[in-house]
């Protein structure tokens, strides 16, 4: 028990530890967002800053994706700015220990409904004007439409007051979650060995497929605990 127990706490704390990094990473166009375009930029209204606010903060702060500027800018900053507050919430929220809190847990939780909603949606155009070939931007794309999609069904069946399938589900919304974490482990490491256009069009299935199949794994390991128990607890006729 108390080596499963290590374990557990051990792949807890890199799953913050991950995210919050993640995290970190969308948050970083913000700072230079808000030091070289909105600031500046006021005198010429608020329309003018917020642009500049999105333009200088892309170009300055993420680099490598300023060419979606032109085309699903405002898209990309909303997405990045929502996807970091999500990924370094919910990890929160699926804790045992912030589950417990009952009514935290609960306004937490409708607090990400409209965060992660609007992150999944808005992954999509940005998806689609990708420089990569259509099969890999709709990689992305539909890791995104199920991360709402495990949101959508997770949130109708607390709402039926199925509390065994709405974790079950939060779990699996959280693991395509996770898919933000994975793509930023994936590139760094199978860019050692192979050029970042090789590997770049498989992570857009690879950084959630995996996740997907762990989590459909572990139902499948659950419902057959779950069975075994009730079978024991059944007395034979």
């Amino acid at each position: 028990m108390e080596r499963n127990s290590a374990w557990t706490k051990a792949g807890w704390f890199a799953f913050w530890f991950f995210s919050l990094l993640s995290a970190l990473s969308a948050f970083k166009f913000v700072p230079p967002g808000l030091y070289y375009g909105f600031f500046p930029s006021l005198d010429d209204g608020v329309s003018v800053a917020a642009w500049q606010f999105v333009e200088q903060g892309i170009r300055e702060g993420a680099r490598h994706v300023a060419y979606h500027i032109e085309n699903v800018g405002t898209t990309l900053a909303v997405h990045m700015f929502f996807g970091g507050l999500a990924v370094i919430l919910i990890p929160l929220q699926v804790s045992r220990w912030w589950r417990r809190r009952g009514k935290s847990h609960k306004w937490l939780g409708w607090f990400l409904v409209p965060v992660v909603t609007i992150s999944a949606l808005t992954t999509i155009p940005v998806s689609f004007n990708m420089r990569w070939p259509l099969w890999s931007e709709a990689g992305f794309a539909l890791g995104a439409f199920n991360w709402f999609a495990a949101l959508a069904i997770g949130m109708q069946a607390i709402l039926a007051g199925d509390v065994q399938r709405h974790r079950r589900w939060m779990i699996m919304m959280a693991a395509l979650s996770f898919g933000a974490v994975s793509f930023r482990l994936q590139l760094p490491i199978l860019r050692i060995w192979f050029d970042q256009d090789v590997v770049f069009p498989y992570i857009g299935w690879s950084c959630w497929v995996p996740n997907v199949l762990v989590v459909l794994w572990w139902w499948h390991h659950e419902k057959t605990r779950d069975a075994k128990r009730a079978a024991i607890a059944t007395p034979a006729e």
